[in-house]
């Protein structure tokens, strides 16, 4: 049987649009069901859409999370990849274009975390925290985190080593230095996979739940998603389910947007390193 370009490309579309439905009919139910009342979203089996929408669950939402655990929420994970950016970035243009002896060795040693369970490295990274008098601290929060670099050193090592060596020797002959070749040249052309690791890496920080919730037991230092947790284990004597589904329609806002932002980046970045 022939298959004609106009049946492939309906074939094609009509696969995508299902796939797409499949993938948001979750976020779809959950915002439907933040906007019930009490008893709506408590029916079963409970109503696709609301009689009335309850706009108000959400500010009851954003008044149980507190401007003050959005603003930790912003701080940890935008420091965590400001940090983690300022640290492989440079390693990683290092391992692709310096030539230095021992290159073999320090990817061997970077690589190996890799193998390691994160659960295994939790209760080290703690004590060590705790002796630093960390606990309870940005810098507990953040550092640790943003210490954890592989995947981003070797995701923009690949990056930079696809670069032509011609453009950097270029640039050698004509008296720039390591540091300026670094910051002139291949940081402009890195924005695609710049984009890909910070959407990436956001998504993660933002969606992290045991460290902020073992290192950051004060009130005034929790993240959204430990904020979140006692709705999610059905802690609803004093909140209603659906204040807690505004809270994570509220949590997710900002990841949405950060990948709207770097979608296109994200594409060329994802397509441009190989990774898939």
């Amino acid at each position: 049987m022939t298959v004609t370009p106009l049946s492939y490309r309906i074939f094609r579309y009509t696969l995508i649009v299902v796939c797409g439905l499949i993938m948001v009919a979750p976020l779809v139910y959950m915002v439907s069901r933040s906007l019930m009342s009490p008893s709506e979203v408590q029916a079963f089996p409970a109503p696709l859409l609301p009689r009335v929408p309850q706009f108000s669950n959400y500010a009851a939402a954003f008044a149980y999370l507190s401007p003050q655990v959005i603003a930790n929420s912003f701080v940890f994970a935008i420091g965590v990849v400001a940090l983690q950016l300022v640290l492989s970035l440079p390693a990683a243009f290092a391992l692709a274009k310096i030539p230095f002896r021992y290159t073999g060795a320090l990817m061997a040693v970077l690589i190996l975390p890799v193998f390691i369970p994160a659960n295994f490295t939790l209760i080290p990274l703690f004590i060590e925290v705790y002796r630093l008098g960390w606990l309870n601290t940005y810098a507990g929060l953040i550092v640790p985190m943003a210490a954890q670099v592989t995947f981003a050193v070797l995701l923009f090592r690949q990056f930079f080593a696809g670069l032509p060596d011609g453009l950097i020797e270029a640039a050698r002959i004509d008296g720039a230095s390591w540091f300026r070749v670094f910051v002139s040249i291949t940081l402009p052309l890195a924005r695609p996979v710049l984009a890909t690791y910070v959407s990436v890496s956001f998504l993660t920080a933002w969606n992290m739940y045991i460290w902020p919730q073992v290192i950051a037991t004060d009130p005034s230092l929790q993240v959204i998603n430990v904020a979140l947790a006692p709705l999610a284990g059905g802690q609803y004597s004093q909140v209603s389910p659906a204040i807690g589904l505004a809270g994570a329609v509220i949590a997710l806002v900002p990841v949405l947007i950060v990948f709207l932002v770097f979608q296109r980046w994200y594409v060329r970045g994802v397509v441009g390193t190989g990774v898939e």
